[in-house]
């Protein structure tokens, strides 16, 4: 008999375990603390997180992890995206920042750059690699320097992602003053390719492409060589890659996928005076499935006034979002200066979302996963037909695979009772 008792409480510790190794839910309340960089500039740490800490800093991820209004102040994130590829289209994503952290090394895996033909806005600031190690001159150069490094962080960083076990291919499309052309975007998309089908690359079925800005086909005055690149041949490339493409870029529906999250840009210059979307890669969004293209919404549960209108298809956070910078391994941008706003900053929450199925379900498709997350339903209190009618995505609303039943108290019992 005693032995019985011996196994039965063995069962009943492993079946705690394993229920307990099920979630990872983490407070979204966190405090930040100021660090002077000089006189007139500050930078932010991220300190303790827990009930005693003020304020919810981290609201972005209790928004899609709540799919009613009122927030509860946690984030789970036990389905982290392992496995799962995010290529950051953007100006270089610091691979040494603590958001990105590994044992032995950084989950930002490598590094394209694409930049060296657009001389306008060019740094003066020297990097052994600018994909992987951004630089700035000047504090007027920061924030777009470290763009590409905030969106990663928002995506899959460590402590303030939304898919911390993602890895992060940063592939620099756009300079310190956040320009680019499309013959940065076509060489970036050829770079994807590429680094996609070389045998050291995690092996994946489809990955996620992340865009958080606008291109124009060719800056004024600059000394870009070559003939200029077409929207057309740049449209081209997305539609063949979301189908799937071989190694040399050709369509294979055997190749490998990727989806388009795209941010929808902002009303301070990036879209037309009425506020509808027109610059490109946005206006893809609603033309091809596989492209999403993402506006914003606030903390308090309404649409987002600074986000481009129509064509929008979903929403996520974009107001007011604590993201990494690149002033240090352990620096964020805190209020002061003010906390980044922008779908810059909404696309990459979809990017994570994208990450966290593939982890479950590698065998998406692009237009499944865009399916998938378009079938939220509306939540915020002001819908708008221009705005994706309201629909904010929501981490836990696609339906997962079905895992094996969960052992029962019952069903340990017996196990224990069994000779």
């Amino acid at each position: 008999m005693p032995r019985v008792f011996v196994r039965f409480a063995v069962v009943l510790i492993v079946v705690v375990g394993s229920l307990r190794a099920r979630a990872e839910v983490i407070s979204t309340h966190c405090s930040e603390s100021e660090v002077a960089i000089d006189a007139t500039h500050n930078v932010a740490r991220l300190d303790r997180c827990g009930a005693d800490a003020e304020g919810e800093l981290l609201w972005y991820l209790d928004r899609i992890d709540q799919i009613g209004g009122v927030l509860d102040g946690a984030f789970d994130r036990t389905s982290g995206g392992a496995g799962s590829v995010i290529y950051v289209m953007d100006t270089g994503v610091m691979a040494s920042h603590g958001e990105f952290a590994r044992a032995g090394g950084s989950r930002v895996i490598a590094g394209i750059d694409t930049t060296s033909s657009v001389d306008i806005g060019r740094s003066r600031c020297t990097s052994g690699n600018k994909a992987t190690a951004p630089c700035f001159e000047g504090f007027e150069e920061l924030s777009s320097a470290s763009h590409g490094t905030s969106v990663a962080s928002i995506a899959a960083g460590n402590h303030i992602g939304v898919a911390p076990g993602a890895s992060i291919v940063s592939v620099r499309i756009m300079n310190e003053r956040g320009l680019a052309t499309t013959r940065t975007y076509l060489d970036g998309l050829d770079g994807i390719i590429k680094h996609a089908w070389n045998p050291s690359t995690p092996a994946f079925r489809t990955a996620v492409v992340n865009i958080s800005g606008w291109v124009l086909e060719r800056l004024a005055g600059t000394s870009q060589s070559g003939p200029v690149v077409s929207y057309a041949a740049v449209e081209k490339k997305i539609r063949d890659m979301i189908g799937g493409v071989d190694a040399n870029g050709n369509p294979d529906p055997n190749g490998k996928r990727f989806f388009f999250v795209v941010a929808a840009n902002n009303v301070d210059g990036g879209c037309g005076s009425s506020g509808v979307i027109d610059r490109f890669p946005a206006t893809l969004g609603t033309a091809i499935n596989g492209v999403i293209t993402v506006g914003g919404m606030t903390a308090s549960n309404t649409a987002w006034n600074g986000s481009c209108r129509g064509g929008v298809e979903v929403l996520a956070p974009a107001q007011s979002i604590f993201s990494a910078t690149i002033t240090g391994p352990q620096d964020y941008r805190g209020r002061r200066p003010f906390q980044r706003s922008g779908t810059s900053f909404a696309a990459p929450i979809i990017s994570g979302i994208a990450a966290r199925l593939l982890g479950e379900r590698p065998d998406l498709t692009p237009q499944q996963l865009e399916s998938w997350i378009e079938a939220t339903p509306s939540r915020v209190v002001n819908p708008d037909a221009t705005l994706a009618n309201g629909k904010v995505a929501y981490v836990r609303s696609i339906a997962a695979p079905v895992a094996p039943a969960a052992p029962t108290l019952a069903s340990a019992m017996r196990a224990a009772l069994e000779p």
